[in-house]
């Protein structure tokens, strides 16, 4: 982890083109090429994340902790690509660099261009981005394009309340060793991310902020919960809202939050979890 006291930023989070634009619609629908690309799940993200960045500016002109997306596509047409960029374009989106590479250059294209944080929605992506030490999390399911600027980040305690020997025990409930040692490098490479996210919330007040951090532990009892909460806080992350749920169903929390990223480790399947109700 670089020492984050001589961090200039940006903060780079990585996308994937098919989740900023709907490219299902397009095969059915009358899309011309005069037509910008669909807009996806991503929109809100971007919209939200754009909203921080106007009012860390607003606060200090001179701000270097800014976050910064960067866009990536695999395996596309270059037919593709020009649409992907005009799009952005036409949409106003503030995409820091688009990179275009092979589906098995991925990660080490993220890892090249030092990405803070690669969103996806696609769970194989993330389990492998984590695996190899790219912190990673799921890009959840905004399907309001009119919801608020307010960017939501979940937690989960799951994970972070875990100690080192606590994860290993997991192996009794089935867990393989393989996925016990991704659990340890998503707990360990998301620290950075951590802590600047601590920074970047610091610099606005509790009331009205464009920020908003949550935790939530969706089966770990309230010692976990606690301890999690405890290693946030001691990373220099302040948590706005947390939920405790010792194995109720997290859908309802999810609902009413609505975050645009939720971290979970690998610890649980991203589907499961998002839609339990």
């Amino acid at each position: 982890m670089e020492d984050n006291k001589n961090f200039k930023g940006p903060l780079i989070i990585a996308l994937q083109y098919n989740d900023i634009f709907d490219l299902h619609s397009i095969s059915t629908s009358t899309n011309t090429d005069a037509e910008p690309l669909p807009k996806g799940r991503a929109f809100t993200f971007i919209k939200a994340v754009q909203t921080v960045n106007e009012k860390l500016v607003s606060k200090n002109k001179t701000e270097s902790l800014l976050f910064e997306v960067i866009l990536y596509a695999k395996e596309c047409s270059e037919q593709i690509k020009m649409k992907i960029v005009e799009s952005v374009k036409h949409y106003g989106l503030e995409i820091g660099k688009f990179y275009f590479c092979k589906k098995e250059e991925l990660m080490n294209t993220l890892q090249l261009h030092k990405v803070k944080l690669f969103l996806s929605t696609d769970g194989d992506d993330i389990y492998r981005a984590l695996h190899t030490g790219i912190p990673a999390a799921l890009l959840y399911d905004q399907a309001d394009q009119n919801a608020s600027d307010q960017l939501k980040i979940i937690f989960s305690g799951d994970i972070i309340g875990f100690s080192e020997d606590s994860l290993d025990s997991l192996s009794h409930f089935g867990f393989s060793e393989t996925q016990i040692q991704t659990f340890k490098a998503a707990k360990t490479c998301m620290k950075e991310f951590i802590v600047l996210m601590g920074e970047m919330r610091r610099r606005f007040g509790h009331e009205n902020s464009p920020l908003c951090i949550c935790l939530i532990t969706a089966w770990g009892s309230r010692n976990v919960c606690a301890f999690a909460l405890k290693t946030l806080r001691e990373l220099g992350l302040d948590v706005d809202e947390v939920f405790c749920m010792a194995g109720a169903p997290c859908g309802p929390i999810l609902a009413v939050v609505k975050p645009q990223i939720l971290w979970d480790g690998g610890l649980h399947t991203l589907k499961d979890m998002s839609t339990q109700s």
